[in-house]
């Protein structure tokens, strides 16, 4: 049984924060098809933190891998471990189906069903031959802060919590990390930093982006290839300079937790300036003629801080600097300051 202790010493929380890396490691291995591996670091997890999450994820990876007999022994140990858990019947079903189908292949051999797990043993407890059947009653008291170990299983039919509890239906199986696609719709402001005659009150900004991360998911460090559509104006007297931006976004990515993201971006593109006016604070003289949208080359720098509220989703703050050199006519270097925050899709 999993203990729920306030007073957690400093060991036991390091023990809790590995076990966490543990299984979201293990859901990584899971999702890339290294099943012994995903078994290896929820077992070693399971031995940090005694969350039954863990014996249900292992039940999950060996069925998936067609070992029937060990997939029953843990689905049996997670169920002992965890009592009330709201996905018995589910649990109870499938250690049914894979009794019969052992049951089967054991016909076809010619030879009886094995005992320990033998549809017809009413005292089968789920222990493999050979060994003595873990007592709940001596299981070590394990120190647990949160519920933040035991996340969705490996099947995506739900989330078991320490307690033993599972939340059906809520998750597919993907870590954050797993997930290379995302899509991003951001809003907030910019301020001219350089490249007016005058003052300029900050404008709103509109910004959409996608990319594709490369690497191991499993790392801590990856490469990020994306590319982004910016908008913003410049609100003057007579006249709204609009800019459209269309840029190249090549990103590092750091996870420094299983939730928190940090990005660093540095882009290259095009500037596209409309609805300029002789007047315009961006001209150097009002002498001059302007006809059409004016392209300037922009290079921007940016770093967000992503937050994974599921894993699908997430929010982010984006702080950015853009600037774009001067072109003939213009007064000089445009240099905006941005900050959006908006969300970010991985499909």
């Amino acid at each position: 049984m999993v203990l729920v202790v306030s007073g957690a010493t400093p060991a036991r929380a390091d023990d809790a924060q590995k076990a966490r890396e543990l299984f979201t490691q293990g859901n990584t291995y899971f999702d890339i098809g290294q099943f012994d591996k995903a078994i290896d670091a929820w077992q070693n997890g399971y031995q940090l933190k005694n969350d039954p999450g863990f014996l249900y994820n292992i039940a999950q990876a060996y069925r998936t891998m067609g070992d029937a007999q060990k997939a029953i022994f843990f689905y049996k140990r997670y169920l002992s471990n965890s009592p009330k858990a709201r996905n018995r019947a589910e649990v109870e079903q499938k250690i049914e189906a894979l009794q019969k189908q052992l049951s089967v292949q054991e016909q076809a051999k010619g030879l009886p069903p094995p005992g320990p797990f033998g549809p017809d043993n009413p005292g089968a407890s789920g222990t493999p031959p050979g060994t003595e059947p873990p007592s709940a009653a001596v299981s070590p008291e394990v120190v647990v802060t949160d519920g933040t170990a035991a996340g969705a299983s490996a099947s995506g039919q739900g989330t078991t919590s320490p307690s033993g509890t599972v939340e059906t239906g809520a998750l597919d199986t993907a870590p954050p990390s797993a997930r290379r696609v995302d899509l991003r719709a951001a809003i907030g402001f910019d301020t001219w930093s350089s490249g007016l005659q005058e003052n300029a009150q900050p404008s709103f900004a509109f910004t959409l982006a996608g990319g594709y991360t490369f690497g191991n998911p499993a790392s801590r460090v990856r490469f990020r290839l994306g590319a982004l559509l910016g908008y913003t104006f410049l609100k003057e007297t007579d006249s709204k300079d609009t800019f459209t931006s269309f840029l190249i976004d090549p990103t590092i990515v750091v996870r420094l937790s299983p939730r928190l993201v940090l990005m660093g971006d540095l882009g290259f593109g095009v500037l596209s300036i409309s609805g300029l006016t002789p007047n315009s604070a961006l001209l150097s003289s009002s002498q001059v003629d302007i006809k059409g949208s004016q392209a300037l080359s922009l290079v921007r720098i940016g770093v967000a801080a992503d937050y994974d509220l599921t894993r699908k989703l997430s929010v982010f703050l984006w702080p950015a600097y853009a600037n774009s050199a001067k072109k003939p006519y213009f007064y000089g270097d445009i240099g905006r300051f941005q900050v959006l925050a908006g969300v970010a899709y991985r499909p």
